[in-house]
């Protein structure tokens, strides 16, 4: 999150996460895509606190915040940084201890090709490792994962009785 991007669209998105997901799995934000100089404004907004030791000691989720996204499963020698965010290191914030679901903004998608195709092929890269997820789909994408089947469901069902439509959601199973 870079000082240009604070208070655009996606953060009214992200506070609603953060609200939806308070009383069940409260969010917490990956503090490497957080500028540090933005971190109390980011807060103040979204009211998200930032990831830290003392606050990943009970059930929590985990934003991440990248500028563009997720790198697609099949790229070969992408970095990481605060830019992207690449599947592996999701999957291992989901074996974390007390991590209930990771939500991650994902809009790094081919200019050209199939969207939903190459949201598959994300969802696809979890499910071969035994994860879930489900896209959330609109002008600011994201990706919903969680560890087991019966978690996604506790929080899609969640999503969609905070009010979000059923139509908006991409899963394994559509």
């Amino acid at each position: 999150m870079k000082r240009d991007y604070l208070g655009d669209s996606y953060d009214a998105l992200k506070r609603l996460w953060q609200q939806t997901l308070a009383a069940w799995a409260p969010l917490f934000a990956e503090p490497r895509f957080i500028e540090s100089g933005v971190r109390h404004e980011f807060t103040l907004l979204t009211q998200i606190p930032i990831l830290d030791a003392v606050s990943s000691s009970s059930g929590h989720s985990i934003l991440n915040d990248p500028d563009t996204g997720i790198r697609h499963p099949d790229g070969k020698n992408q970095r990481e940084g605060r830019t992207h965010i690449a599947l592996p290191t999701i999957a291992m914030q989901l074996r974390g201890l007390s991590v209930k679901a990771v939500v991650t903004y994902d809009q790094s998608l081919s200019r050209v090709g199939d969207h939903e195709g190459q949201r598959r092929a994300k969802l696809n890269w979890l499910s071969d490792r035994g994860l879930f997820g489900i896209y959330y789909e609109s002008h600011a994408p994201f990706l919903f994962a969680c560890s087991d089947a019966h978690t996604l469901s506790c929080l899609r069902q969640r999503l969609i009785a905070f009010g979000l439509p059923k139509s908006r959601f991409l899963s394994m199973s559509d």
